[in-house]
């Protein structure tokens, strides 16, 4: 019977939204939304009128039973020079209300890349405390060790082959590599700026 136990636990997860309500063990999805990210000397509230305050952009998110995993690449401007912000999220999707509403519960990490162009021949990434890192000297996984971590709480809806999505996002002091060479999770919590992002997602399978 031991030998069963962990089987018999991992078929029991994976049920439970199906007894909790009607939405699918499985689901994959494309969707594109607004973001509004004020900057950081100013008032959540007092921004929302300012067009350089919100981000379009799209994301692809995959989710099985309550275990969900999103990417989401946000253009954004760094001084003179447009960039992408790439979020690369895990999450917790719990249904609360049968299958109509989730709580999304999650965290992860958003690496901020500035493509060459005509103005400037020189691709870099945009670190954590603010710094530069020209591209052809810094691996994409080092990028990643030493962007700003993300938090993430919202609330999703599956209505048939649409997705709505209302996330509160929250980006971290932290990074990955400050928190793993520390071993100082609770870091994370150490939070820097808000962002607020609403979403469309379209049902793949």
């Amino acid at each position: 019977m031991r030998k069963h136990l962990p089987t018999l636990m991992v078929i029991i997860l994976l049920s439970l939204p199906v007894s909790v309500g009607a939405r699918s063990l499985v689901n994959v999805s494309l969707g594109f939304g607004a973001t509004y990210s004020p900057q950081e000397d100013q008032a959540f509230d007092l921004g929302l009128q300012d067009p350089d305050n919100w981000l379009i952009g799209g994301e692809i998110s995959a989710r099985l039973a309550f275990v969900q995993a999103q990417a989401m690449v946000l253009p954004i401007e760094c001084g003179e020079a447009s960039g992408v912000l790439m979020l690369g999220m895990g999450s917790l999707s719990i249904p609360a209300i049968g299958s109509l509403v989730a709580v999304e519960v999650g965290g992860g990490v958003g690496v901020t890349y500035v493509p060459s162009s005509s103005d400037s021949s020189r691709s870099f990434y945009k670190l954590a405390n603010g710094t530069q890192a020209d591209a052809s000297q810094k691996s994409f996984a080092d990028a990643v060790l030493a962007s700003p971590m993300y938090l993430q709480v919202g609330l999703g809806s599956e209505l048939g082959p649409i997705g709505v999505k209302i996330r509160y996002l929250m980006e971290s002091q932290a990074t990955l590599g400050s928190v793993m060479a520390d071993n100082a999770w609770w870091s994370v919590f150490a939070l820097k700026k808000q962002s607020l992002s609403l979403a469309l997602a379209l049902k793949m399978f």
